[in-house]
């Protein structure tokens, strides 16, 4: 039996979340409200303006911490939309789930998670920051010297330090999209599967997605154009996008665990 397309998950997609469209806004709402606060705490670096290794150590440190609390609350919404799918009542409180059970596995699995986020990322950020305060300091000569910044041509040095975050942040992004798709079940096989460690889950995620990475890559691709509804609407779009694509996710899971068990 084949797997489902794109369209096949949306419709089913949209016909389940029908129903119960208001408490999944309320969900959504509650998780993005908690997730703009969470995002706050890689902050903690600006505490370091003299020391700008200090500030690096304490922005990975704080960036892994803020992805970690992040994915609790991904395996929180992952255990919401399992429930809507076995025809359970669903809940705001279901969000905090990972919080109270399973809570060291998912540690485990978020830990891992942030690090496949954030470690890819960081020579580009470490670049970019460096770039960024010598185009503070190169503004403030150029201001204190009567001169228009704007108008002044940046040194070689700045140039080449935008260039290599630039051009370290590409081979980054693959990276980190590749190692997302292989992995990108590992929050629901948690829940199918509680006596599982934190390593076997992670093996069990990259055999369910061998030959499916790419499908799943069109399918996130797909959500772009919501995406840039969300920008359009000012943002208030994404109560109604954002349980779509998690619902198509679960979606996706649940056909693809379920064609490999026959």
């Amino acid at each position: 039996m084949p797997y489902m397309t794109y369209p096949q998950l949306k419709t089913s997609a949209r016909a389940r979340m029908t129903p119960v469209m208001g408490k999944l806004i309320g969900v959504t709402a509650a998780q993005l409200g908690l997730s703009l606060v969470i995002s706050q705490i890689s902050s903690v670096s600006a505490f370091f303006p003299n020391s700008f290794a200090l500030q690096m150590v304490f922005y990975f440190l704080s960036s892994v911490l803020g992805h970690t609390l992040a994915g609790m609350l991904t395996a929180g919404v992952c255990y919401l939309f399992l429930k809507l799918y076995c025809n359970r009542p669903i809940s705001t409180g279901d969000m905090f789930y990972a919080f109270t059970n399973q809570t060291k596995t998912c540690l485990g699995v978020s830990f891992i998670m942030s690090l496949i986020s954030v470690i890819p990322t960081m020579p580009a950020y470490i670049f970019f920051m460096r770039f960024s305060i010598e185009a503070e300091s190169f503004s403030a000569a150029a201001i204190a010297s009567g001169l228009d910044a704007s108008a002044v041509a940046m040194p070689p040095e700045m140039m080449n330090l935008l260039s290599i975050s630039l051009l370290s942040y590409t081979p980054a992004l693959i990276l980190t999209t590749m190692l997302e798709l292989i992995f990108a079940q590992v929050y629901y096989l948690m829940l199918d599967f509680p006596s599982c460690s934190v390593k076997e889950l992670f093996q069990k995620s990259r055999l369910l997605m061998h030959g499916h990475k790419g499908r799943l890559f069109y399918i996130n691709v797909c959500f772009i154009p919501l995406l840039l509804l969300c920008i359009i609407t000012c943002g208030i779009g994404i109560l109604w996008i954002f349980p779509f694509m998690c619902a198509v996710q679960t979606e996706f899971y649940l056909d693809l665990v379920t064609k490999r068990r026959r």
